[in-house]
This record gives structure tokens, C-alpha cells and sequence, in this order.
């Protein structure tokens, strides 16, 4: 079952990453000879048109096949509409359209699970005591309904400021004592000021202030903008880990490649049903839009530094950029067994 789960959102992903190149190539009317889902030797294809479609053995990529894109098929630009025959814009266009297609379907499956859950980011909450936890120490003070105004003096204006103000005093530079904790809130439009102390949580094994959210009514602006500000979130965190793994802080082995990834969605879904699938989703699709960027040969970001200085008039001659594209293919293979080797070394 998980296997199936883990083919299906991956071939979601890559069938809408290579529908982004598929329809800009076709709106300017470059031929496309064919659309790929997987990799290898054809399991079925149809011919529609001048362009094959067809789903392929292996399910670890796809691609668009553009006529024109390769110049020993092309050394004259003889193939009309060919790639090479367009401007630039055209073929940057072209180039970028699938990794915007992952962006932008991730950033549709954000706004789909928050209006499924309500999920909402604590920058996007205002800090009212929604509920008062039984074994909360500070329930002498503090009510349902109030709205948090400072903690220990520093002003609360949401719940990350309310999270990250708690974490000040529960930290590892602050070990906290027992001392009081200094709270003003606004009840029945009046200002109160007082002293609580902490309460120890042993699932988070830290101490906590002991309250809950008051769940909010979202409007649709506010969750498109939060739709927005999720995704920046995902892509910060994704920018982050990829920068790990470059300068080496965090391991190539800890890399889930195509062999893992049924597990990992397999334990998701057990935990957290279709939301959780969903959630996968939207990390995919962002991670390998994210990977498709970098300026490798080969990936769409590759190709785009060799169309971006034609803008400033600088040509590139095609068979020298093809060969190099070539040689990053096969460092990419490389790179796909490593990973898969690692893969069935860590799981099987």
C-alpha cells in the first residue's frame, strides 16, 4: 500500500511539473514529440496529434521532449517552431514553467489543508486564552477570553510572540527556577497585570504556560495570505536543509531517495491519513522544484543560465552547452544510485 501511495504522489508531482513545460511549449507552438511520465522503457503510449504520450517502467522522473532542443538534431535551426528558433523569453518561459508548476500546486495543497483543518500559523493567531489546561498553574489568573498583552514586560501582538517570549524563560541560555512569570491582559476592555509560574509538561518535557488557543475564523483573503506565508515557511526550511547538506552538517545518508519514500509516506499516512499525504505533497513538490532550480546542468536551472545571458546579447554556442548538459546528466545518474544505494543500505 505504501508503495502504490508513494508512486501516485510522486507521479502526480512529476506529471504536473512536466505539464508545466508541456502547455507553455505548446503556447509557443514549439512541436513536442513527446510527454514522459517515468523513465526507462515504455509501458504504454498514445499518439495525439505530432506529440506521443506515454508512461514509462520506472517511476523516478519524466520529461517533455521538445523539438529542436538538441543541436545535432537541429544544426541549422531547419525544424520549424523548433526550441532554438524561439527568443529567449519564450524558452525561459518554457524552461521555468515546471518547476512554477510545483510551486503553485504546492501553495494550492496549503490552502486546501488549512481550509480542511484550519490549521493556522501561531503568527496568525491572536494570543486569547481559548482553554485553561486542569493542571496549569497560572489558572488562579488567567481566564477564557483574555488577551495576552505582555509577558515579563515585552509586548504579545500573536502566539509565536506569546511561544517564543515562554521559550525565553524555559530555554536552554535561561534554565527556569520557579520564579514568577509577568503577565498583562486585557479582560472586558480593562488591562490586569500579575504573577503565574510555569507548569512542567512532561510529553514536551519542558515547562509551559498551560493554556490553548482560541480556535479563529479564518476569512478566505486571510488564508490565501496565510496559504502564502506557509509556503515562504516550507521553501525557508527546505533553502535551509539544502544548505546543511551542502556544507556538510547534516549527512548524505540521512537523504531519502526513491527507495525510502514509500516507508516514509507509509508511516505518514498510518499516523496522519490522507492530511498527512497531503502534507507530503505539498513538501515534495516544493523540495523538487527547489532541486530542479539549482544551477546544474542538466535540471531546468542549468538550462536557465544558458538562455538568462542571451537577454544581454551574449550568444552561447549550443553543442558546447549540450555537451555540458550531458556531463551533468551522467553526474546525476551517479548521484541517483548513490542515492538509492543508500537507500536499501538504511532500510533493507
Amino acid at each position: 500500500m505504501s508503495i502504490i501511495l508513494a508512486i501516485i504522489i510522486l507521479g502526480i508531482i512529476i506529471f504536473l511539473h512536466e505539464l508545466g513545460h508541456f502547455m507553455t511549449a505548446k503556447y509557443y507552438k514549439m512541436p513536442v514529440m513527446e510527454f514522459a511520465i517515468g523513465m526507462g522503457p515504455k509501458m504504454f503510449t498514445k499518439r495525439i496529434g505530432e506529440t506521443d504520450y506515454s508512461i514509462r517502467i520506472l517511476p523516478l522522473g519524466g520529461f517533455v521532449n521538445i523539438a529542436g532542443m538538441q543541436p545535432e538534431e537541429n544544426p541549422e535551426n531547419e525544424i520549424p517552431g523548433g526550441f532554438y528558433t524561439k527568443p529567449a523569453f519564450s524558452r525561459f518561459v518554457v524552461l521555468i514553467a515546471g518547476v512554477m508548476m510545483n510551486f503553485l500546486t504546492a501553495l494550492m495543497a496549503i490552502f486546501i489543508l488549512i481550509s480542511m483543518t484550519g490549521m493556522v500559523p501561531p503568527k496568525y493567531i491572536d494570543p486569547v486564552v481559548g482553554v485553561i489546561q486542569q493542571d496549569s498553574r497560572a489558572r488562579n489568573f488567567l481566564q477564557s477570553g483574555d488577551r495576552i498583552m505582555e509577558i515579563n514586560g515585552v509586548k504579545i501582538s500573536n502566539w509565536k510572540d506569546l511561544q517564543k517570549e515562554i521559550l525565553k524563560v524555559n530555554g536552554t541560555e535561561k534554565k527556569y527556577n520557579d520564579e514568577d512569570v509577568s503577565v498583562k491582559i486585557s479582560r472586558n476592555g480593562k488591562e490586569i497585570s500579575g504573577n503565574v509560574k510555569l507548569t512542567y509538561n512532561k510529553d514536551a518535557e519542558s515547562y509551559i504556560l498551560g493554556i490553548q488557543i482560541q480556535q479563529p475564523n479564518v476569512s478566505l483573503l486571510k488564508k490565501m495570505e496565510i496559504s502564502v506565508y506557509s509556503f515562504a515557511e516550507y521553501f525557508k526550511m527546505m533553502v535551509q536543509g539544502l544548505k546543511m547538506l551542502i556544507t556538510g552538517k547534516v549527512s548524505a545518508k540521512e537523504i531519502t531517495g526513491p527507495v525510502g519514500l514509500p516507508k516514509f509516506v507509509g508511516e505518514a499516512y498510518k499516523s496522519g491519513g490522507g492530511l498527512a499525504l497531503i502534507q507530503i505533497f505539498i513538501i515534495l513538490s516544493i523540495n523538487i522544484g527547489l532541486m530542479n532550480l539549482l544551477p546544474i546542468p542538466a535540471l531546468d536551472g542549468g538550462r536557465l543560465l544558458f538562455v538568462i545571458p542571451e537577454f544581454l546579447g551574449i550568444k552561447v554556442n549550443k553543442k558546447i552547452e549540450e555537451k555540458i548538459h550531458m556531463a551533468g546528466m551522467i553526474l546525476l545518474l551517479i548521484l541517483m544510485v548513490f542515492i538509492i544505494f543508500n537507500d536499501v543500505t538504511k532500510y533493507f
